[in-house]
């Protein structure tokens, strides 16, 4: 280890100590979880009870249940972040970045941070890397931008989630290629070289690398590395080899469905939403998804070992943040079958811990319909259900024209495969972490930390 990374090292241990914020123990995993097996885990982002409770009220009615309702392990999941300024307190409402560092780290951080300590830039190592020190086969897919928080925070290490791209570095100077750092969200993610990463963000990677003195984008420095580089979803399939980067939108994926946002009272509807689909060069969440396992499961077979996936469907958060009830529960039905189709993968094969859960919980709130003489504020839509109900969805976080923001309430995990008995009870988002590191059979103790160095 070299002086610096070992200062580094002391840094974030000294941090973890001066904040109060030890490490909460997961569940111990009995004997039959001792043995090594893959792990995929399922996020939807902004996927709180309400959330659900919509999309289930709509797609199949209030006594029906959505794919991972159905699982046989479930577990209520804290969510909150550090101060910034003052890690020993308590944020109460975690933004995505904080939320997804927790879990891939197994440490918490100060919301907007990937990946690194509070104050001090500390990079805290993640389960994916971790994964590759081990020979374990790593994917990440979203319908984001794969620079956006929560794939980032798995995949990175920089101390706000906006500097994306190799020109996005204005707010995170000390970790600029040219200045000895790590660089951009992208570049890392191009130097981290795992094995698949699927989604949107290509705008990021068009950017030039004027700092290498090789004007050329970090999506021709990757093809130069090997990396086989889509842009359209006919050119994904499950034989392509490793590593692969798939960027089929210039920024995040468009929502499959649309209707009314909601509107101050009496609000937009009563409304049915509508399916509009997505470009055709725009892959599914769910062929996204099976692509990755069959990619990971041929090189995870080759090496003799399991495979990390991370899964997200992050349109659920940016449809609440905008108030659009439509597109949130279209994004859910993606989810849903997406969750769906890898649990009858997972069935099939029956060495895969698969966990379904959130980063935290969105705006929205199920309320009485206004016509009911329930004057309510904030924004409302109704929607029409299938059996003909009224439907109405409060967004009230923030003022009217203002993006809605998150709340800070517990989420839920549900679980199911070998090791799906640590999720219980009610467990912090950090152990999580540890769940999967028991599932993986990775050491204990963290590895060495990444040089500030790129590859």
């Amino acid at each position: 280890m070299r002086c610096f990374d070992f200062l580094r090292l002391a840094t974030a241990c000294a941090w973890v100590a001066l904040s109060g914020c030890r490490p909460l123990l997961a569940p111990q995993p009995d004997s039959a979880s001792l043995k090594p097996v893959s792990v995929i885990l399922l996020v939807g982002d902004g996927m709180g009870d309400a959330e659900i409770t919509a999309a289930r009220n709509y797609l199949v009615g209030p006594e029906g249940q959505l794919s991972w309702e159905r699982l046989p392990a479930m577990a209520r999941v804290g969510t909150s972040s550090l101060v910034e300024n003052a890690p020993h307190l308590p944020e109460f409402v975690v933004d995505s970045a904080a939320s997804a560092t927790a879990w891939s780290t197994g440490h918490k951080t100060s919301n907007g941070r990937v990946s690194t300590a509070p104050r001090t830039d500390a990079v805290l190592p993640t389960l994916a890397e971790r994964c590759r020190e081990a020979g374990i086969p790593v994917g990440v897919v979203t319908t984001s931008e794969v620079t956006d928080a929560t794939p980032a925070a798995m995949m990175a290490h920089v101390n706000l989630r906006l500097c994306q791209g190799p020109a996005d570095m204005k707010l995170c100077p000390q970790f600029r290629r040219d200045r000895g750092g790590l660089g951009s969200i992208a570049e890392q993610i191009v130097a981290q070289r795992f094995e698949v990463v699927l989604g949107g963000g290509r705008q990021r990677f068009e950017q030039r690398l004027e700092s290498t003195g090789e004007p050329v984008s970090l999506l021709e420095a990757a093809q130069r590395q090997g990396f086989a580089t889509l842009v359209r979803a006919e050119q994904l399939h499950g034989g392509l080899e490793p590593p692969v980067l798939g960027l089929f939108a210039s920024g995040h994926f468009d929502r499959l469905w649309h209707g009314e946002p909601a509107r101050p009272y009496p609000g937009s509807g009563p409304q049915q939403c509508q399916v509009r689909g997505r470009p055709n060069e725009q892959p599914s969440l769910e062929t996204m998804a099976l692509t990755a396992l069959a990619i990971l499961e041929r090189e995870a077979a080759n090496r003799q070992r399991p495979f990390f996936l991370l899964v997200e469907g992050a349109n659920i958060d940016k449809a609440a943040h905008a108030a659009d009830p439509c597109a949130q529960i279209g994004e859910t039905e993606e989810f849903d079958r997406t969750v769906r189709a890898v649990l009858e993968h997972a069935r099939q094969r029956g060495n895969i811990l698969v966990m379904v859960t959130a980063d935290h919980a969105q705006a929205t709130q199920i309320v009485p319909h206004p016509f009911a003489g329930a004057r309510s504020p904030g924004l409302l839509s109704t929607l029409v259900t299938r059996d003909g109900a009224l439907l109405t969805l409060q967004y009230a976080t923030t003022v009217v024209g203002a993006s809605q923001t998150h709340t800070g309430t517990d989420v839920p995990i549900y679980a199911f495969g070998p090791g799906s008995d640590m999720i219980r009870g009610r467990i912090d988002q950090t152990e999580i972490f540890r769940i999967m590191v028991a599932a993986l059979a990775l050491p204990s103790a963290p590895g060495q930390l990444p040089s500030t160095r790129t590859h």
